[in-house]
C-alpha cells in the first residue's frame, strides 16, 4: 500500500502477518519489530526500501551497537559462518578481524542484489546508524 509517498510492508509467514514496517523512502515510520518472537529472540532483521538496508536490531543486541559503529563502511556477504543459510553484514573498520552479524535469509525481506547502497542501523529509538554499504552476492 503506498499513500503519498509512504508506504507498509507486511512480511508473511505461512499466510499469517508477522513483521510489519511502515516506510517514508527509506525511514522506518513504524515496526512491529521490536514487540515480535522474532526480536524477543535475539533475531536482527534486514529489511529494504528506496534503496537502502535497515539492520533492525533487537533490544538484547543493543550491545553490539558499540562495535558497529567502529565501522567505516559495510558489507553483506554470503556468511563464511553459516554458508547458504545466512548473509554476513560486516563492519568494515580496517582491521583483519572486523565485526559482523550473521542474518539468517529468512530474516531478510527482499532479494539481496549485488550493488553499492547504504545501510542504516535502527533500534528502538530510531537510526543509529548510516554507512555506504557493498552487497556482494
Amino acid at each position: 500500500m503506498t499513500i503519498k509517498g509512504k508506504s507498509r510492508k507486511q512480511i508473511q509467514w505461512n499466510g499469517e502477518a508477522m513483521i510489519e514496517i511502515g516506510n517514508n523512502g527509506s525511514e522506518i515510520t513504524y515496526t512491529n519489530y521490536w514487540d515480535s518472537e522474532h526480536a524477543r529472540c535475539g533475531f536482527c532483521y534486514l529489511s529494504a526500501n528506496a534503496g537502502v538496508w535497515r539492520l533492525l536490531v533487537p533490544p538484547e543486541g543493543e550491545v553490539m551497537l558499540a562495535e558497529m559503529k567502529t565501522g567505516r563502511s559495510v558489507s553483506i556477504e554470503p556468511s563464511l559462518h553459516e554458508p547458504g543459510r545466512c548473509w554476513d553484514v560486516v563492519f568494515n573498520d580496517g582491521s583483519d578481524a572486523p565485526f559482523f552479524v550473521a542474518v539468517d535469509k529468512q530474516q531478510v525481506d527482499r532479494a539481496m542484489l549485488q550493488r553499492l547502497c547504504r545501510l542504516t542501523v535502527w533500534t528502538r529509538r530510531g537510526k543509529e546508524l548510516d554507512l555506504s554499504c557493498e552487497v556482494n552476492t
